[in-house]
């Protein structure tokens, strides 16, 4: 009875080891000079398509660019904004995230000299089921860039992933020269 006593408690006490969140490990994203932290074992994609780069950073692995995942994020990088669009990275970044407001999301903002970002999280309705999405539009007015991270999970695992989600998200680091 001692021997399942102490296998139980041994098992109890390994339980909060057991759910702690993966391991992270730095990516570089020399493309774009910058860096990010992501979980061992996850997948990255690199597409370059007019000069704007996208990375998808992913739990499930997808086979082409643009490919549906469930857990993971999207980042977008946009140089030469104003060339582009006819405005301020800052200004882009407020109405791309305009429209999650309609789906329910407040906008936080905050700046640290030259990065102006924006932030918004709500709910959509998915292919196979609600989602949970943050997006995190971070711009450099100063040269013309503008960042614009898109995490999405099921609603299912929103809650359990948040923790996760934003040791990724604050481990993004930019050079602010890009």
């Amino acid at each position: 009875m001692n021997i399942l006593r102490a296998f139980g408690l041994l098992l109890v006490s390994a339980l909060p080891v057991l759910a702690a969140d993966p391991p992270l490990k730095e990516l570089p994203l020399s493309a774009v000079k910058a860096s990010i932290q992501i979980p061992e074992g996850w997948h990255v994609k690199e597409d370059n398509e007019e000069g704007v780069i996208v990375y998808q950073i992913t739990r499930e692995e997808i086979t082409e660019a643009g490919g549906t995942f469930s857990v993971g994020l999207t980042l977008s990088v946009t140089p030469d904004v104003p060339g582009r669009a006819q405005m301020s990275p800052s200004k882009y970044a407020a109405e791309l995230l305009a429209f999650s407001v309609e789906d329910g999301g407040a906008v936080k903002e905050s700046k640290s000299e030259p990065f102006h970002t924006l932030r918004t999280e709500y709910a959509v309705e998915g292919e196979t089921g609600n989602l949970r999405i943050v997006d995190v539009a971070t711009a450099n007015d100063t040269s013309g860039t503008l960042y614009f991270l898109a995490w999405q999970a099921p609603d299912s695992e929103a809650k359990a992933l948040s923790e996760l989600r934003e040791k990724i998200i604050t481990s993004l680091k930019f050079d602010p020269s890009m």
